[in-house]
Formats: structure tokens, sequence, C-alpha cells
């Protein structure tokens, strides 16, 4: 640009042209570079949602080890309980917050640990129907019927 002269007044600008031409020069940066920022900031959001979809597998994959390094036999019946958003991860890629809650759930759900009160609560499940039971002739006619 031309040397432009400052008075008390507003200035007096020599080159018009060259100020426009200077101008129009900056829109175009000022669009080019917002155009690159939005572009670059498509990408980086893309990519955070991949890292998010890796991070939650990985922490799956991680918990379901450390489930069965506690000696659980059945991790995924055990994993439907777990709230994965409590979970982190701690240095060395270890999973913490997870013993907190399998003992949580161990003293809530003992049965999915012990094998013996899982089947407990069918084993006597026989006794409540009476085996010698009369039946009325209505009910052996029924049987006929049916085929019993």
């Amino acid at each position: 640009m031309e040397n432009t002269e400052i008075n008390n007044e507003t200035p007096e600008i020599k080159d018009p042209k060259a100020v426009l031409d200077a101008l129009d020069r900056a829109k175009s940066d000022a669009k080019k570079f917002r155009e690159e920022k939005e572009q670059l900031e498509i990408e980086f959001n893309n990519q955070m949602t991949l890292l998010g979809q890796y991070t939650g597998q990985l922490l799956k994959e991680k918990t379901v080890q450390g489930i069965q390094k506690m000696g659980i036999a059945n991790p995924d019946r055990l994993l439907k309980y777990i709230q994965m958003d409590k979970l982190k991860f701690g240095e060395d890629f270890d999973v913490v917050g997870l013993e907190d809650q399998v003992s949580a759930i161990k003293s809530d759900f003992p049965e999915l640990f012990d094998p013996k009160l899982l089947v407990a609560g069918k084993a006597d499940s026989a006794d409540a129907v009476i085996v010698n039971a009369q039946l009325s002739v209505s009910d052996k006619q029924a049987r006929m019927l049916l085929g019993k």
C-alpha cells in the first residue's frame, strides 16, 4: 500500500484499488482458513469417535480378562451386571474399579458364584407337586382325551 497521511480528519487513501485488492485477498484467506478449520474439526471428531469405540472394546476385553483372573467361570454372565461407565484404565491398562463392583455383585447375587445356590432353588421344586393324588372322574376323562 501507499503511504497515507493521518490528520485529525479522515485519512486520504492514495491507491483505493490496492486497498480493495488487499481486502479481497484477506477475505479469501479467511474463508480458506475457516474451511480448513471446519474440515479439521470434522476429522478430529471422527477420530475421537473411533478412539472411543476402540477404548470401549479394549475396556470390555480387559474387564473379561480381569474377571477370568479372579477365577470366575462365566465372565459373560457377570458382564451384564458390570457398570462399564464406572470403570476406567489405570497405569499399564489395568481396569480400575472392577474388584469393587465384583464384590458388590457377589453380595447381591451369590448364586452367580456358587453353583450349589444356583441349583438349590430348582432342586426341591418337585416337592410341591403331590404325586399320589387321587384324580377325580373328570380329571381322568380329561387325561384320556389329552392322551396322558
